[in-house]
C-alpha cells in the first residue's frame, strides 16, 4: 500500500513491496500537491500489482549486465564464447560505470558505441552491440526498462583490411609442393605439418592443434574437438556441424603416419603456439615458399578457393569445412564464387558464340 504524508508545504508519497529477490523496497517521491502525489502513488501501485519491480531500473548498467550474463550465459556457452561477454562487460564498465538502467537512453548508448568504434574494427563493435541488445531486450521484457532504447542502435567502426587472405591456385600448389619437399623437418618443426593439414583439409587452427593419434585412421581425420588459445582448453567444437570426418589424400596419410612414429605423445602437436608466433611462423613459411603472405586462417580460405577453382561441388565443400549449410559457405566465400561465376560466364559465352568463319 502507498501512503501520502504532508511534510511542510510538500506532499510525500511512499510505497512498499518485496522485489523478486525477496528484498523489501520502499520507493518514495515528494510533490508540491497532494493530487500529484496521489496520482504518482496510484500509478506505482498499479505497476507493483502487475508484478513490476519499480526500483529495478536503479541498478547500474554494468551490475545488471554482469548478473545477466552470469545467469543466462556462463553455463550455457563455451568458455571461449563467454570470454566475449567478459570483453563486453569491460566495455560497459568503462563506458557506463555510473549509469543506471533507468538513465540509459539511445543517444547515450550510441555515443559511447561510436567512441569505441573510433579505435576498434566494426566487427568487434558488432559483437559488443549484439550482446548489449540481448541484455537490454531481456530488461525490457522484464519491465526493468520501460522503453525500447536498443533496437535503433547501430555499429560503427573501423573497416577491416581488405587484404587478400587466400592463395590462388598456382600459389596453393606452390606452397603444397614446398611443404611436401620439407617433410624431413616436420618432427623438429611441427608447424610445417600443421600448415599442410590446414591447407589440405580446411581445418581451423584450433581443430588442428587438438588432433590426437586416434583422430587419424584409414585416410580420414575425425574432427571432434578444438583447442582454444583464449582459454587454454580443449573442448568440443563450437557448432555441431564442426564435428565431421574429412577424407585426406594417401600422401598426407602416409606423412602423418611417419610423423606419429617419431613422437612419443598422444597429441600430434604438444606445444600450443600463441597467435603472435603463429603469425611469425606463417610469415617465415610463405617467404620460404615464395608465395604471398597469408594468415593461418588463410590456409582454410585457400583450401576452399582451390576446391572451387577445381570445380568441386559447393555442397561437399560446405560439409568438408564444417559449415551448417551452403548458405554460410556462399556468404563467407562470395568473392571467390564471383570469380568462379565470371570464369564460367566467359566459358559459356565462348561455347555459345556464333562465328560464320
Amino acid at each position: 500500500m502507498a501512503s501520502i504524508t504532508k511534510r511542510g508545504k510538500k506532499w510525500r508519497a511512499r510505497a512498499s513491496y518485496v522485489d523478486a529477490k525477496g528484498i523489501r523496497q520502499q520507493p518514495s517521491k515528494t510533490f508540491d500537491t497532494k493530487k500529484a502525489a496521489t496520482e504518482w502513488a496510484t500509478r506505482l501501485e498499479n505497476q507493483i500489482f502487475d508484478g513490476s519491480d519499480v526500483n529495478a531500473g536503479k541498478i547500474l548498467f554494468p551490475d545488471y549486465f554482469k548478473e545477466w550474463m552470469e545467469i543466462n550465459k556462463k553455463d550455457n556457452v563455451r568458455k571461449a564464447t563467454y570470454h566475449s561477454y567478459l570483453i563486453t562487460l569491460k566495455f560497459i564498465e568503462d563506458a557506463f560505470g555510473g549509469v543506471t538502467l533507468e538513465k540509459l537512453t539511445t543517444p547515450i548508448l550510441q555515443k559511447q558505441l561510436n567512441k569505441y568504434g573510433n579505435t576498434h574494427k566494426i566487427g568487434t563493435v558488432k559483437i559488443i552491440l549484439s550482446k548489449i541488445k540481448s541484455a537490454l531486450n531481456d530488461a525490457y521484457i522484464d519491465g526493468i526498462i520501460k522503453r525500447n532504447i536498443f533496437s535503433r542502435l547501430k555499429a560503427n567502426g573501423l573497416e577491416p583490411d581488405h587484404k587478400i587472405n587466400f592463395l590462388n591456385a598456382k600459389d596453393f600448389e606452390k606452397l603444397k609442393e614446398f611443404l611436401y619437399t620439407h617433410t624431413e623437418n616436420m618432427t623438429d618443426s611441427p608447424f610445417l605439418l600443421m600448415a599442410l593439414i590446414a591447407l589440405e583439409t580446411g581445418m581451423r587452427i584450433g581443430e588442428v592443434q587438438a588432433l590426437t593419434k586416434d583422430d587419424i585412421s584409414n585416410n580420414i581425420i575425425n574432427v571432434n574437438k578444438s583447442y582454444s588459445r583464449m582459454t587454454n582448453e580443449t573442448t568440443k567444437p563450437k557448432t555441431k556441424s564442426s564435428i565431421r570426418e574429412i577424407t585426406i589424400s594417401q600422401s598426407l596419410t602416409k606423412l602423418i603416419e611417419n610423423y606419429v612414429s617419431n613422437i612419443n605423445t598422444e597429441k600430434l602437436f604438444v606445444r600450443n603456439i600463441s597467435s603472435t608466433y603463429v603469425t611469425k611462423y606463417m610469415r617465415e613459411l610463405t617467404e620460404a615458399a615464395d608465395v604471398p603472405f597469408i594468415h593461418f586462417h588463410g590456409l582454410r580460405h585457400s583450401h576452399v578457393s582451390y576446391l572451387l577453382y577445381s570445380g568441386v561441388d559447393i555442397q561437399y565443400i560446405s560439409k568438408r569445412v564444417g559449415h551448417a549449410n551452403t548458405g554460410i559457405t556462399m556468404k563467407v566465400y562470395s568473392h571467390m564464387l564471383k570469380e568462379k561465376e565470371q570464369a564460367q560466364e566467359e566459358l559459356t559465352l565462348k561455347i555459345l558464340n556464333y562465328s560464320d568463319q
